[in-house]
């Protein structure tokens, strides 16, 4: 049986293959706070993955298997959501980007931390979780964290999120809630139990009002990176 603490969910997980214990690692804790809940992978559960994406090995799969219910116990007991993005924190405060993959998220994070050095950490290249916790909204670390293997075990209070399109010239605008709520729902594992829907958009819905939003259209260069900080930093409009 292995122990972690992920998201500040500390859980026991039983697994088969060793590859999760190898990729949460860094995720292992050994503390006096006790499991919240067990994790028992089966065939079952790979099955269930493999459905999904068969390209891949059953030991990978187990993995993403460990993360659905991660997510599931994250949803219902602790306001929490995965949330498809490079999450960055620059002096103690988190930055979101969100977009479709291959359209420059982690190229732009990337950016950032060669703009702001040491300042800059990356909190998680992928999938992070968020987590709704007394009013304000966190982002934490995850071992899922995509090709890049970028993340840190840590947590930010979340500044901004912002959605990443490709253009020509860089503008930054503040973001229509509207199409923020359509792109956080594409970004993330939707429930099929209507209890567990209802609440996930309870939590974007809060997440819309209290977090700034932002909109880049960016060619991907080192000048929107200076543009979206300059503005996102300063929380304008």
């Amino acid at each position: 049986m292995h122990r972690y603490k992920i998201a500040d969910v500390v859980f026991d997980a039983k697994l088969i293959y060793k590859y999760t214990p190898a990729l949460c690692k860094n995720y292992e804790y050994s503390g006096e706070e006790q499991p919240v809940f067990t994790a028992i992978m089966t065939q079952d559960d790979i099955a269930y993955e493999k459905a999904l994406a068969p390209e891949f090995p059953e030991a990978y799969l187990e993995s993403l298997a460990l993360f659905r219910k991660l997510c599931d116990y994250t949803l219902s007991e602790v306001d929490g959501i995965i949330f498809h993005s490079s999450a960055i924190m620059v002096d103690n405060e988190a930055y979101l980007f969100t977009a479709p993959s291959g359209t420059g998220k982690s190229t732009h994070a990337r950016l950032w931390r060669e703009m702001l050095g040491d300042r800059a950490v990356m909190i998680n290249d992928d999938k992070p979780i968020i987590r709704y916790i007394d009013g304000d909204f966190y982002v934490y670390g995850t071992p899922w964290n995509g090709k890049h293997r970028l993340d840190t075990n840590a947590r930010a209070k979340i500044k901004a999120i912002c959605k990443i399109y490709q253009a020509k010239e860089n503008t930054i605008t503040k973001a229509d809630s509207t199409e923020m709520l359509l792109t956080i729902l594409n970004q993330t594992i939707r429930p099929t139990e209507l209890d567990k829907m209802d609440k996930l958009l309870n939590i974007i819905d809060k997440m819309l009002t209290s977090v700034k939003l932002y909109s880049l259209g960016c060619n991907i260069s080192r000048e929107a990176a200076e543009l979206s900080y300059n503005v996102m930093s300063k929380g304008e409009e």
